[in-house]
């Protein structure tokens, strides 16, 4: 098995991203994949990825995409890396591209083949169990729209810090009614996971039912 970072959001000034960043490159010098949670056509938010781990040295930064410019022939190269990416974003709109292209399967083989996943906001929701936690913005009830990797039995909730109170007790009641543990990670903290070992950085708040 590999490693799993689950980022809230991503930025330098933070200790808590400096912390995860610093255990992230522990081994040194690593080739990244970055797959966008979106259509990045400019190549924008990538670019700002770029820059992001051009602070720690890293050149070999890929560029893999899941929509008008998606190439199946770049999936040995894409499964060459240390480290693929899972960029911010919509959760529903990630997952249902992943699906698209059945992704699941080749980051799940990465995974178990001991690669490094790294999710950043929505891109840390397709790590976990389903992304059941948003279905409180769409109509639908459509379970496919909920899958995720399933690379571990919580769900994770980033930018905790940003939600209303009225959310954050909606997500509490979840949790109790669903016997689902939900990990919610202020901006600048994230989790690590490991060999079923979880390593907090920064305040983490743990929701589940108390039976």
């Amino acid at each position: 098995m590999g490693k799993l970072y689950f980022y809230s959001d991503q930025v330098n000034e933070t200790p808590g991203n400096r912390r995860l960043d610093e255990l992230l490159f522990s081994g040194g010098n690593k080739k990244i994949s970055y797959i966008p949670s979106t259509e990045d056509k400019e190549k924008h938010y990538y670019g700002t990825k770029v820059n992001y781990y051009r602070n720690y040295g890293i050149e070999n930064i890929m560029f893999f995409d899941l929509y008008s410019g998606f190439e199946p022939m770049k999936i040995d190269e894409l499964l060459s890396s240390d480290i693929i990416h899972l960029s911010a974003g919509n959760p529903l709109e990630f997952s249902k591209a992943l699906n698209h292209r059945h992704m699941d399967h080749v980051l799940l083989d990465f995974y178990n083949r001991g690669g490094i996943l790294v999710g950043v906001s929505g891109g840390a929701v397709q790590l976990g169990r389903s992304t059941k936690l948003f279905q409180m913005f769409t109509e639908t009830t459509s379970e496919a729209l909920h899958q995720t990797l399933g690379l571990v039995d919580f769900e994770f909730l980033p930018h905790y810090n940003r939600w209303s109170s009225d959310y954050k007790n909606k997500i509490w009641e979840y949790a109790k009614r669903t016997g689902t543990t939900v990990y919610a990670a202020n901006d600048g903290d994230g989790i690590i996971f490991e060999e079923g070992k979880l390593q907090m950085i920064g305040d983490i708040v743990v929701m589940k039912s108390e039976l």
